[in-house]
């Protein structure tokens, strides 16, 4: 009985703290009362050395923190960065015995770069590579110049998860299946879209175009904690902690109280990135942070961010960077204890003001309000709580209802003009989106839509913000083409013809399959056979068509090369047949029939705001 007395004295006072009728909003919990930058907040806006429109806090905080421009700094004896020169910095550790380098950029490109900035210094060879992160290894190639014995230094998973990411779809992803629909977001986010001059450049030189990869794999890998002598310099590696990847390392060099360091950006821990990736968990990241601020270093060479010299400069750095991802996941998870949904949430967490002047916190890269709704999508799934968000009505209809509601096209398109004039951008936006989505040809729409996407470039801070709303408003007027998906290079599917044969499956037309029941076997010319049981609306990968409980109904044997040409859609299965490319066991228009239940790829169409109405793919 007294068991059953404590839990319901227990339940009523859970009862009572939920349902407390007014809860206390911390210092940095925007309230309904404080615009948004987004919808009319003081803004003011400047030109930027390459004539793009901005925001002035950008330009006032950014140089603190990052570099602008090519840049050769010395921290301390012995040390150099190169910032600016790509996407991320690289540093150098000179020694008697020759260079070590850190990261090495993320591209060959980068790497071409990057050693024609060393030689400007000094001829030594580069001996040995230290990889922070798995982002950073694609210029390594070039900075070897030739030496197979550099000492390639790195977290023992690095291997695995580059090779994983080469032979994947495309950018990394959880299911690697849509990595080409990644990738094609990832150069919209790094400015591939945008041009380099003028009031819609981009403001943040955040360039990473498509380009060849001079990867080494790594020959020393090292453990969490362990300690080695690099050419002379005793090191201690630490590979625990990640940020936005999970084989990061971390480099101390305890007799100069040194660290290098991933952790530390030049703008806050990015726990969301919005061209799409895999969760980045706060908890890492901020244990990460704690760690590397409790060596005590006096020295801090970042892969993100300009070198922080001085103990008690470090400490204060780390401390209001580390708190500044503690506040923004600390707030989101209570504001779900208080009920908020993700689209509440992007509008109740703000930094408070202490916070935002620290400097490594300016929103630069990515801005916090679309941190929290991943947190919450993690934490909690999509559904939020309410339950008349549990069976919305399909958006185009809700399109159709809403523009109905409002009194029709004009009605709207004149809502959407008077909230541009008082600033209230991001209302335009969602105001004439009803039109877009009901025609999204309508010129008129079209010139709205782009001037409140633009208007909103102009006033964030974020880069790769700036990057999404400038090119989708380029885009809606013509000046640019976004493709939707980037698909793999043909050598890399040749590679590895299997694993497109699965990544094929997700490509079936239930329409076209119908009552289909086929088991369709793919031989390649290395030797490696793979399958695909067509079941109706669903297509089986099968590994081992060997091992498998049925036998094919249709052989197909080809090259790695002509099944890129085939995955890619360059060619049809009728033609590679005729040409002889494609050699068929069995009836070979039942094979080019069943090969055509899958979606085609049509650059035409695969675009992300269309020039014509376009129908799937």
């Amino acid at each position: 009985m007294k068991q059953i007395y404590l839990i319901l004295l227990f339940l009523l006072t859970l009862m009572v703290l939920g349902c407390s009728p007014s809860e206390p909003e911390p210092e940095g919990v925007a309230r309904a009362e404080e615009p948004s930058l987004y919808m009319g907040a003081p803004v003011t806006l400047v030109e930027f050395p390459n004539g793009a429109i901005g925001n002035k806090k950008l330009l006032d905080g950014a140089d603190k923190v990052a570099w602008l421009k090519p840049t050769i700094e010395q921290p301390v004896d012995g040390v150099w960065v190169l910032g600016g020169y790509g996407l991320a910095p690289m540093s150098i550790i000179d020694t008697h015995e020759g260079l070590i380098v850190f990261d090495t950029g993320d591209t060959k490109h980068d790497g071409e770069l990057f050693l024609e900035a060393i030689r400007s210094f000094t001829d030594k060879p580069v001996k040995a590579i230290i990889y922070g992160h798995s982002h950073t290894v694609f210029g390594a190639g070039v900075l070897a110049e030739g030496n197979e014995n550099v000492m390639v230094i790195g977290h023992p998973d690095l291997n695995a998860v580059v090779e994983k990411n080469l032979q994947g779809g495309g950018a990394p992803a959880y299911f690697p299946e849509i990595g080409p629909y990644l990738t094609a977001r990832a150069l919209i986010q790094f400015n591939n879209y945008m041009p380099s001059e003028g009031p819609d450049a981009w403001v943040a030189p955040l360039l990473l175009p498509l380009g060849e990869m001079a990867f080494l794999p790594v020959n020393t890998p090292v453990q969490d904690g362990q300690e080695m002598t690099v050419l002379g310099v005793k090191m201690q590696f630490f590979t625990k902690y990640g940020s936005d990847d999970k084989v990061h390392t971390t480099v101390w060099l305890p007799d100069r109280k040194i660290v290098f360091t991933t952790l530390l950006w030049s703008s806050p821990p990015q726990l969301y990135s919005v061209r799409g990736d895999v969760f980045r968990d706060p908890r890492v990241w901020i244990a990460g942070l704690k760690f590397t601020r409790d060596l005590e270093a006096e020295v801090l060479i970042s892969a993100a961010a300009r070198p922080v010299v001085g103990k008690d400069n470090i400490r204060e750095t780390l401390q209001g960077y580390l708190d500044g991802a503690s506040f923004v996941l600390d707030q989101t998870l209570r504001g779900i204890l208080g009920g908020k949904g993700p689209d509440e949430l992007r509008h109740l967490v703000r930094f408070p003001k202490y916070l935002d002047e620290v400097p490594n916190n300016l929103q630069n890269y990515g801005e916090i309000s679309s941190y929290s709704p991943a947190i919450y999508y993690q934490s909690v799934g999509w559904y939020d709580n309410d339950a008349a968000n549990l069976k919305r009505v399909e958006p185009g209809d809700e399109a159709n209802r809403m523009v109905a509601l409002i009194g029709g096209r004009a009605k709207v398109l004149a809502a959407a003009n008077d909230a541009l004039e008082k600033h209230e951008f991001a209302w335009a936006a969602q105001l004439v989106n009803y039109l877009y989505r009901i025609d999204p040809q309508d010129k008129e729409v079209r010139t709205v839509k782009a001037e409140a996407l633009r208007q909103m470039a102009y006033v964030s801070t974020g880069g790769n913000d700036r990057a999404h709303l400038m090119s989708q408003a380029l885009a809606l007027e013509g000046k640019v083409t976004i493709p939707r998906l980037i698909p793999p290079p043909p050598e890399q599917i040749s590679a590895s013809p299997a694993t497109f044969v699965d990544y094929f499956r997700v490509r079936i037309d239930p329409l076209k399959s119908d009552e289909t029941d086929s088991f369709i076997r793919f031989d390649f010319a290395d030797g490696t056979s793979a399958g695909l049981h067509i079941r109706r609306a669903i297509a089986e990968f099968v590994a081992l068509p060997d091992a498998y409980n049925r036998k094919p109904d249709v052989i197909v044997s080809m090259s790695g090369e002509t099944w890129a040409r085939l995955y890619l859609s360059q060619a049809t299965p009728e033609e590679l047949i005729e040409s002889g490319d494609l050699e068929i066991t069995s009836d070979a228009g039942e094979a080019a029939r069943l090969i055509n239940l899958f979606d085609r790829y049509s650059p035409e169409k695969a675009v992300v705001v269309p020039s014509a109405a376009l129908d799937h793919m």
